[in-house]
């Protein structure tokens, strides 16, 4: 083993980025939601640091393999890596499901009578995005790029199917805002995990036949796209819920 000062060095400063990389990540990831950056800028930074990221994760595993050689800390470089390896790892998972086509931030099952939000205006910020449906532009969108959003169709009477309905929306860890069962219509506040983004949803329980016809609205408050995560928060309920009856 060679005891060589300078990749010594190298190796400290390799774990010095690591740990810089991860503060600049904690800082966006934090500061977007209370205003200290903006969403746009927080994502764009992100992007351009997967790609850094994934370097400094391969740099870190190369020195970690030559460390022994030259007289480096395994532990350093093995640490290295993983600051590096774990912030991209969890970027890429959250992007896993990149937008389609034109973007799109409000989802429904009924695209021609969309479920209206009521009891979640007051809780929107000024600069949110507006709370209107966008009509036959975005319906036209989401039949192109999700064509698997539909209603739920229950077997249940329109109150067992609430009472289920507002269960299924509890269990999922959302925020009721208002749930009424004369109207049949919940809302709530769902809370993303990574940048804790705050997006309204708004449940419809109506007669079908014997039955209920539940449907949705999932509308993010902030940005162009969701990357999905309306349609996947809609799929998630209604599978939720049926499995449930």
């Amino acid at each position: 083993m060679n005891d060589n000062p300078a990749f010594r060095l190298w190796t400290k400063l390799l774990l010095l980025a690591a740990l810089i990389f991860l503060g600049v990540i904690a800082y966006l990831v934090a500061g977007a939601p209370r205003g200290l950056v903006g969403f746009r800028t927080a994502f764009e930074t992100l992007r351009t640091l997967a790609y850094a990221g994934g370097i400094g994760a391969a740099l870190a595993i190369l020195t970690l393999l030559v460390a022994k050689k030259f007289g480096g800390s395994r532990i350093v470089c093995g640490l290295a890596a993983l600051l590096f390896a774990v912030p991209v790892a969890t970027m890429a998972i959250n992007e896993a499901s990149p937008p389609v086509g034109d973007f799109i931030n409000d989802i429904t099952t009924d695209l021609d009578n969309p479920p209206a939000f009521s009891a979640v205006i007051p809780l929107r910020g000024p600069n949110s995005n507006p709370i209107e449906y966008g009509g036959a532009e975005v319906a036209a969108v989401q039949r192109q790029v999700h064509p698997e959003i539909v209603p739920i169709i229950s077997q249940l009477d329109t109150g067992a199917a609430f009472q289920l309905a507002f269960e299924t929306a509890e269990s999922l860890g959302w925020e009721i805002i208002a749930g009424d069962p004369y109207t049949g219509i919940i809302e709530a506040v769902d809370t993303t995990r990574f940048f804790r983004f705050k997006d309204d949803v708004v449940i419809r329980v109506t007669p079908n036949g014997t039955g209920s016809r539940i449907d949705m609205r999932s509308r993010s408050r902030v940005g162009l796209s969701d990357l999905g995560k309306n349609a996947k928060r809609i799929i998630e309920y209604s599978e939720a819920f049926l499995s449930n009856q």
